[in-house]
């Protein structure tokens, strides 16, 4: 499942964050000394060694091709082979295959920053700015077969948005409280149990299916089902200690950061069911990025960055087919770096700004 966090820093505006994942069975498979030295009692998975990562095994996944964009931010992909870019603050569609470049709303011409392309692929949300304003952000959904943008009107910036469906948006409320926004622009509450206090602002939410998932401000993850029988859904704790998570398209595995604060222990990428229960340990650093599933559910992409570069250090693929966590692009050293996966999962975007500005095209064969 995308979604994608509006926020504001002094030296840093607008910038994305994704999550999508899966996974499949992880208890028979066993940790490698290089994550760090997980404790014996968790369920542990593998993780390739790096020097192996390039020696294709029979469906491991491997890195094909890396193709560097300077000065560009890496958005959402509209097609397997067209990528929405963000650059000089205007958002254009880029072929990978040929290098071609197109605005993506040309008539527009306010400054535009993030995107996310729909499940189906036949719709875009994107924000803009207002001149003089950098605190003002505007919500608009644009129609991939007429080219049609309907406006959402101001959002806050530090929201986050993702595709509920093809046929709505999901959104944390200012204050607290979620809410859905179809493609009209019209938005509408989400009925919350009693016990969820309104005025607590939401960190992240999420719906796969009918079950929504968000992340409370005392960084406990929720599971809010509502049943046929009940006016008011119920409400289920499943994580402590999280800082981000991302359920699968399929609805079937969340990837959880779980850090206890105020501890030398370092953040761990874990892996759960819907129930709570934990499946496995993917990995653990100084910093993780927010982790994305592929559509179809196979892989998760995330990248770990160590402060003392001891351990786990660059970009991983966990691969749920095969219970394996291998190393894939080493270069990556940006815990804030944005990743998309195209329709099809042979190919990864991201962005790394240790450097500088850059997007990386990454094809992956599994």
């Amino acid at each position: 499942m995308n979604k994608i966090m509006l926020f504001c820093r002094f030296y840093r505006l607008y910038r994305l964050s994704i999550g999508i994942g899966c996974m499949l069975l992880l208890s028979a498979c066993s940790m490698l000394t290089n994550t760090g030295g997980l404790r014996s009692s968790e369920p542990q998975l593998t993780v390739l060694p790096l020097d192996t990562s390039m020696q294709k095994q029979a469906d491991e996944v491997m890195l094909t091709s890396v193709a560097p964009l300077k000065n560009v931010y890496g958005r959402t992909w509209l097609s397997d082979t067209e990528l929405i870019i963000n650059k000089k603050d205007r958002l254009y569609m880029y072929n990978i295959e040929n290098g071609k470049e197109n605005a993506l709303t040309p008539g527009r011409k306010s400054p535009q920053y993030l995107a996310l392309t729909s499940q189906d692929g036949q719709h875009v949300f994107f924000t803009e700015g207002v001149d003089g304003d950098p605190y003002q952000i505007l919500g608009c959904i644009w129609d991939v077969s007429t080219g049609n943008v309907t406006s959402m009107g101001q959002l806050d910036i530090t929201s986050t948005v993702s595709w509920a469906d093809n046929e709505h948006l999901i959104t944390t409320k200012v204050g607290g409280g979620i809410r859905l926004i179809d493609l009209n622009g019209h938005s509408s509450d989400v009925i919350l149990p009693d016990a969820v206090q309104q005025q607590d602002s939401l960190d992240s939410v999420q719906k796969v299916g009918k079950i929504i998932y968000y992340l409370s401000p005392d960084t406990i993850v929720y599971r809010l089902v509502q049943y046929a029988n009940q006016s008011k859904p119920t409400i289920t704790p499943i994580a402590h200690d999280v800082r981000a998570f991302s359920v699968s398209p399929d609805g079937q595995r969340i990837a959880i950061e779980q850090r206890v604060w105020n501890t030398t222990e370092p953040a761990k990428l874990i892996m759960i069911d819907t129930e709570g229960h934990v499946e496995g340990t993917l990995g653990q650093g100084s910093l993780i990025s927010r982790s994305i599933w592929s559509p179809d559910s196979r892989m998760l992409a995330f990248s770990i960055h160590q402060v003392n570069q001891q351990g786990m250090n660059g970009l991983y693929i966990f691969d749920q087919y095969t219970g394996k966590t291998t190393p894939v692009f080493a270069k990556i050293q940006d815990a804030n770096t944005s990743m998309q996966w195209n329709p099809s999962g042979d190919h990864l975007s991201l962005y790394d700004e240790s450097r500088g500005i850059m997007t990386y095209i990454i094809g992956i064969e599994k």
